[in-house]
This record gives C-alpha cells, sequence and structure tokens, in this order.
C-alpha cells in the first residue's frame, strides 16, 4: 500500500511534533497526504514518485483540523505553498544516496529535510526567503 512508507517516514511529526495523524485522499491520478497543525500542513504527494510541500494558512481553518475539508480545497489566496525542495538548492541531500540502494529515497529526502530544518514546524519559514536563500549563497549564513 502507497501509505506505509509515508507514515514509516513522517510519524515522527504525529509523535514529536503534536501534528494530526495523517488525512489520505486521491486527487485526479495523485494521492495526497496531509500532516495539519494549527496553520502548517506538510503535504505528500504521490504520482509515480513522492514530492513534498509545506503549507502555510493565513489563518486557522477549523473545517480543515475537524477533517471537514481537504487542503486542496482551499483557496490560492489563503496559503502560501513552499517546495520543500528550495531547502537544498544543489540537491547534496538528495545526491548523497542512490535510488538503486534505497527505493524510498524521495519520501528519506523530504523527512530528512523536515527533521535538519523543525523551526518550519514551528511557523519559521525564513530559510525559504530570497534574502535568507542570497545571504547562504555568497557565504553569510
Amino acid at each position: 500500500m502507497i501509505i506505509d512508507p509515508v507514515i514509516k517516514y513522517f510519524n515522527f511529526l504525529v509523535t514529536d511534533f503534536g501534528f494530526m495523524p495523517p488525512i489520505t485522499y486521491n486527487y485526479v491520478r495523485e494521492i495526497h497526504t496531509d500532516y495539519i497543525k494549527d496553520n502548517i500542513i506538510i503535504k505528500i504527494i504521490f504520482d509515480g514518485s513522492y514530492f513534498c510541500e509545506i503549507i502555510k494558512l493565513k489563518s486557522l481553518d477549523h473545517e480543515l483540523l475537524a477533517g471537514k475539508k481537504r487542503s486542496i480545497d482551499i483557496d490560492i489566496n489563503d496559503k502560501k505553498i513552499y517546495p520543500l525542495s528550495m531547502l537544498d538548492p544543489q540537491k547534496k541531500l538528495y545526491n548523497s544516496v542512490s535510488n538503486d540502494n534505497f527505493p524510498d529515497k524521495d519520501l528519506w529526502y523530504c523527512s530528512k529535510l523536515i527533521k535538519n530544518n523543525p523551526e518550519i514546524l514551528q511557523g519559521d519559514f525564513t530559510k525559504f526567503s530570497f534574502t535568507y536563500r542570497l545571504l547562504k549563497k555568497v557565504g553569510l549564513r
């Protein structure tokens, strides 16, 4: 089943950071798994391979927290989407392991990026800012 590897790599969100248990649903030809805590959503999408987005809602959505609404139902103007891969622009972490030896590489990669940047789970998104990335590129961060 598709969800089992997701839980294997992302259950730490529930046990260590207080996110709700995952909500999984189909959308078109993709399988979406959402971990939700307050106004932060960790979204894992499977469409033949896995990728991850972090969504910060502009305001708390009680219908989402109650499970009456899916994250894809939220208007684009009410959320900000951050591709998790922005935290590893040169793909150093991604290229550190091989697909041949590690079939769950994409899930491992996404969970490792989140574990290495736990401030994101508390709502600190400064590492996604243009200024931060520019300073990091010139070696001042």
